[in-house]
């Protein structure tokens, strides 16, 4: 008697097959970074660089005089031992901030990937470079650092690319 039905083996592979090229990009995305507790989208052309608890991008441009890099955007998350509160912490950024070189420019709150950040833009006088950091306390006592950090004069010119950046952050949430 002929077996006319296809090996289950072939069927499976190609089943595999197809949906690796469906679904694989996304799990396998090479232009993803994927840290411990979040993953974003690397602007295209920068250098990365990982350390322990964050993940820097930097500009693939550069200043002529001093090679410091034009932008740089940072990632830093870490557990924390005790209870984090947002309203406690952030007055106590701004207090170390106006001992600093330079002036607190604004202060406010937006969301990132659903969670409420507060955020400070900051000016430091030498090097001439403005610093937006936004700031996320879960609740699970994670703190989250978003950076942008930029030469003045071109800070505006990143300022898209920083939104993009941001915009494409996926905080990891609890189970």
């Amino acid at each position: 008697m002929e077996n006319r039905n296809p090996p289950t083996l072939l069927i499976l592979i190609v089943l595999g097959v197809v949906a690796f090229k469906t679904f694989g990009s996304m799990v396998f995305d090479p232009s993803i970074y994927r840290g411990e507790s979040f993953k974003v989208k690397k602007p295209e052309g920068w250098t990365m660089k990982k350390e322990k608890h964050q993940v820097t991008f930097t500009s693939p441009d550069a200043d002529v005089f001093t090679d410091m890099p034009h932008a740089i955007f940072t990632i830093y998350a870490e557990k924390q031992k005790g209870a984090l509160f947002m309203e406690d912490l952030f007055p106590e950024l701004l207090d170390m901030l106006k001992k600093e070189d330079g002036d607190i420019l604004n202060t406010g709150f937006e969301q990132v990937d659903g969670l409420e950040a507060r955020w400070v833009l900051f000016r430091y006088n030498r090097p001439d470079i403005a610093v937006m950091s936004l700031y996320i306390a879960d609740d699970y006592n994670r703190l989250t650092r978003i950076q942008f950090i930029g030469a003045l004069k071109k800070f505006k010119e990143y300022g898209k690319q920083f939104e993009e950046f941001k915009a494409s952050i996926k905080l990891k949430r609890a189970m």
